[in-house]
């Protein structure tokens, strides 16, 4: 098993410092006092030029606000053409997670989001940790038969 050594970057800024540092991953995101959102589609593009060419993987947060994670059909659009741009602008994956209003896995919201990045590397984020016990179980399998991973 390999470790990775992953920086959660909130903006650029502290990126090149962190992969001098030994950071062999960025996950890319903005405004982490509320968890972190997505960054901006400059951010998202620069942070992606730079890091490819040091062979450093970039993940990128794909979540339009912080809060809770019950995503509204409108929410939901912006999310798929975030990860649109993610994908076009050269990510290699994408983290995100979908929740009902009783803290369970929201199946239809994460099947459109996992469709929508089906080129690239899906992690399913914090969201995960809203979860009871037992639904924890039931998303984990739910999530791996489609190939997502859980943040750790």
């Amino acid at each position: 098993m390999t470790l990775i050594k992953e920086f959660c970057a909130e903006n650029f800024t502290h990126v090149p410092k962190a992969i001098e540092r030994g950071a062999d991953r960025i996950e890319l995101c903005d405004n982490l006092a509320v968890g972190g959102t997505t960054v901006s589609s400059g951010v998202m593009a620069h942070t992606v030029r730079f890091c490819h060419t040091r062979n450093i993987p970039v993940m990128v947060m794909i979540r339009p606000r912080g809060g809770n994670f019950v995503f509204s059909r409108n929410e939901r659009c912006i999310m798929r053409a975030d990860i649109d741009q993610a994908s076009r602008f050269g990510a290699d994956g994408v983290v995100f997670g979908c929740l009902t209003d009783q803290n369970q896995l929201d199946v239809g919201a994460t099947a459109d989001l996992i469709d929508a990045a089906f080129d690239l590397e899906i992690t399913f984020h914090m969201a995960f940790d809203q979860l009871s016990h037992e639904d924890q179980f039931v998303a984990i399998d739910w999530l791996a038969a489609r190939g997502v991973l859980k943040e750790s």
